[in-house]
């Protein structure tokens, strides 16, 4: 196989993923050694149910082709006897988001890249001195990312991955060609889709009042035992009342080989809904934040794909660009795992923040010694879809209750 050939597999997957209404990215993990396919994998945000393009679209805002072909990798390493991260290469049609790029470089991976992605790839810029990441992890990244080099008419000169599959080989211009044209041409009707279908917060109906049986509320205790039992005088102003389910669920995180952090997820009724931790011990990109929004878009998306549960479902679950975010531990800002966090963000809420301040991302204390100017300045530096579109912009959480209740208990 040869860098041209796998930029025109990965380019069939992004096809795949146009014909499927999501965006069309597709990526493939590679054997560095042997140069061959271990796994393809295309975007899978938006997922019609039973293939009705009519129905319900928004399945996981976090299932971008690359994050995908992440956790694939650490669930089936062991079983079929894989290559450390550092010997392989995922390659994709386009310049890893913010999301991706942080997920890949956590969890150590080389990445090959075809088009650029100048409004939300990680070297939107084409400088390739990856800005928004922290300087401690620049130097690390031109040396796992690489971007092919493109034959006349495109005639591109590559950049940096020495540890890149392919690195010092050229793809066609048709093939780069398809990998830009195939995502560029339906990419802002499909960040609309992500969006829709949803009530307004006044219009909404609030899920306290729901009876046991009801097929929301049992999915609701299905993916957080304890939903709907705590909530919170304003949904952007979180108390004390969130110090025990963060702290507990926490604990048992940690117990189970994942972090000491949790996220809470409240909504427009100030009602807590999840409260999930990180998995990080069966995969490191499988952090709080990344399983709170994915299980949530999940339970939603199954509830109103199915048509006897789609209108309580829009009636009472709201979309979570219109929920709180509020994280027991902020993101690290001198780590890929944090520019992944702030991506997953974005990908999350997809358009402009409906509510800019108070923050819908919020946290009750910081890691190490990191001070909040660093946690902001790392959201700062992201690519333009996350600074000029969506607004990114993490907070602490405004109640000093909050975080007397927590501190006692934290490391």
């Amino acid at each position: 196989m040869t860098a041209d050939d796998a930029v025109e597999l990965v380019a069939g997957e992004a096809i795949q993923a146009s014909q499927q209404g999501t965006f069309a990215v597709g990526g493939a993990l590679i054997d560095n050694a042997s140069g061959t396919v271990v796994m393809a994998m295309h975007n899978n945000v938006l997922v019609p149910p039973n293939g009705n393009k009519d129905g319900f679209l928004l399945h996981d805002p976090t299932a971008h082709g690359e994050r995908q072909l992440v956790d694939w990798y650490f669930d089936n390493a062991d079983q079929l006897g894989l290559a450390p991260p550092a010997e392989m290469t995922v390659i994709t049609t386009l310049d890893p988001c913010a999301m991706c790029a942080g997920a890949l470089m956590t969890a150590g991976f080389n990445v090959g890249v075809s088009a650029i992605d100048d409004y939300a790839g990680i070297n939107y810029d084409s400088s390739f001195t990856f800005p928004s990441f922290p300087p401690a992890v620049r130097a690390e990244a031109q040396q796992r990312f690489g971007y092919y080099a493109v034959a006349a008419p495109c005639a591109r000169a590559a950049s940096g991955g020495a540890s890149t599959a392919f690195g010092d080989e050229t793809i066609s211009a048709v093939n780069y060609l398809l990998t830009l044209l195939v995502f560029s041409s339906g990419v802002e009707a499909i960040r609309k889709a992500s969006n829709t279908p949803t009530l307004d917060p006044s219009k909404l109906q609030d899920p306290a009042g729901l009876p046991a049986g009801s097929p929301v509320r049992k999915a609701l205790t299905d993916l957080y035992a304890d939903t709907l039992t705590v909530r919170s005088a304003s949904w952007r102003f979180p108390g004390a009342e969130l110090a025990e389910p963060l702290l507990a669920t926490a604990k048992a995180a940690h117990a189970a080989g994942g972090e000491l952090n949790a996220v809470a997820l409240l909504d427009p009724f100030g009602n807590l809904l999840t409260c999930t931790g990180g998995q990080e011990g069966q995969s490191p990109i499988r952090t709080a934040f990344l399983l709170a929004t994915r299980n949530y878009a999940q339970m939603r998306w199954t509830l109103m794909s199915d048509p006897a549960m789609r209108d309580e479902a829009t009636q009472y679950l709201t979309h979570v660009k219109y929920c709180t975010f509020v994280h027991l531990v902020a993101p690290d800002p001198e780590s890929a795992q944090g520019v992944m966090t702030f991506g997953a963000y974005g990908s999350s809420i997809e358009g402009p923040a409906p509510q800019p301040f108070p923050s819908s991302f919020q946290y009750v204390t910081l890691p190490g010694a990191a001070t909040e100017a660093q946690v902001a300045e790392l959201a700062a530096a992201l690519p333009p879809l996350y600074t000029q579109s969506i607004g990114v912009a993490p907070m602490k959480v405004l109640d000093p209750a909050l975080e007397a209740a927590v501190r006692p208990h934290m490391p």
